[in-house]
């Protein structure tokens, strides 16, 4: 099962840049990794669930429960899974290459002055008047020159502020991890998030606006996988540890469930988090409802989506493997040992993922499906777009 909190936008704050596309701002304006989201708040995301039509709460027969995985759906239901795809994080990389004709006002303005700007910290700008300094120039300040590393710094700062930059972004590495107290202790920088790699700290500079750097990943995005056999029966597990654990609730047994990995799709995620739990080779068919919920795990919120699933290749039937290490059982169930579970409060959040479940076994209810749609903006790559849309084709220019 995962474990790795996946919020919206700590992975696109990496700025792993080569020393040999990074260039002085003198010679060569490069644009930032997170230069759509740098210096501006960012929104919160809201999640859409498709309305639902009342029907009767009635167990579907054997042959409704298996209708849902042959009906041919509008969108790319199952097409997903193992589909290579270019990828597109939305943001521009983190360096130009070399051959960037793009500048910024502040570049321009940086340019003037060549002979302040190339004695600071090898660095590059990104398009909202800040700073991102290159990691790989920490490394000549070994545990002895920390005190040339803090003049460096403070330099750095002065000269960059002289030059309305706004804000400065510094990437620490595990191997420079000494220089983590003079940044924050001796040069006025904050934490802002730390991966296995490196700490990131930040710096504001402007006098005149308020702190416009966007704050740290908010969310940890999780799966529930729904799947049915050939004889309408639904995938449960028992879980060895945690609330769910079957030692302290004998008699639970849940859907598929864990953490998005950073990087993935959420169609990848539950179809991976079935095979690892269960040995159960899955493809997606559509996203039935998304919970949004807070007070997560290290102050974080938390993003919840209920995925069904079909058993891959067109069968109706797949042996379970116990992933033994996470999961203490496994089986195909009657799907009212989920549905209507002593553990499952009534009129909760997860009594009505469990009514779209009921009503997507009947037929009554599909969900969303989802297209790998081009990101736009200039930028090559594909982002996953979900929907209920009946036709691949609804776009506002056609429409």
């Amino acid at each position: 099962m995962a474990c790795v909190t996946t919020a919206t936008f700590a992975s696109r704050l990496l700025y792993r840049a080569q020393s040999c596309a990074l260039r002085r701002v003198s010679h060569q304006s490069v644009v930032s990794h997170a230069s759509l989201i740098v210096h501006r708040r960012v929104p919160h995301a809201t999640s859409i669930v498709s309305r639902v039509a009342s029907s009767p709460r009635g167990r579907a027969s054997t042959s409704a429960a298996f209708r849902f995985s042959t009906t041919r759906l509008p969108w790319r239901a199952g097409k997903h899974t193992n589909t290579k795809r270019a990828r597109s994080t939305l943001i521009p990389h983190a360096v130009e290459q070399s051959g960037a004709t793009e500048t910024s006002s502040i570049c321009t303005e940086a340019e003037s002055r060549p002979d302040t700007m190339d004695t600071t910290l090898l660095h590059s700008l990104d398009r909202y008047g800040g700073v991102i300094v290159d990691p790989l120039c920490l490394e000549k300040f070994d545990t002895a020159a920390e005190v040339l590393f803090v003049e460096k710094l403070t330099h750095s700062l002065t000269t960059w502020k002289a030059n309305g930059i706004r804000g400065v972004w510094l990437e620490i590495p595990t191997g420079s991890a000494h220089l983590i107290g003079p940044a924050v202790q001796q040069c006025g920088f904050t934490f802002h998030h730390a991966e296995k790699t490196h700490v990131m700290v930040t710096h504001w500079l402007s006098e005149n606006e308020l702190n416009g750097l966007p704050p740290n990943a908010s969310h940890q995005v999780g799966i529930g996988a729904f799947v049915v056999n050939g004889d309408g029966k639904v995938l449960l597990v028992q879980e060895k540890r945690g609330p769910a654990a079957s030692a302290s609730r004998p008699d639970f047994w849940k859907l598929p469930t864990g953490l998005v990995e950073q990087g993935e799709d959420v169609p990848d995620a539950a179809v991976r988090e079935v095979f690892e739990e269960t040995g159960v080779k899955c493809e997606f068919h559509s996203i039935l409802g998304i919970r949004h919920g807070h007070n997560a795990p290290f102050g974080k919120s938390d993003m919840f989506f209920l995925v069904s699933l079909r058993i891959a290749d067109g069968k109706t039937h797949h042996a379970i493997a116990v992933q033994e290490s996470e999961i203490a059982k496994a089986e195909w169930r009657d799907r009212n040992d989920a549905f209507e579970s002593q553990h499952i409060a009534k009129g909760s959040h997860m009594d009505h993922l469990y009514g779209l479940c009921r009503m997507h076994l009947g037929g009554t209810y599909r969900g969303m499906g989802l297209q790998n749609l081009p990101a736009g903006f200039g930028r090559d790559g594909t982002v996953v777009t979900y929907s209920n849309a009946d036709a691949e084709g609804v776009m506002a220019s056609n429409l």
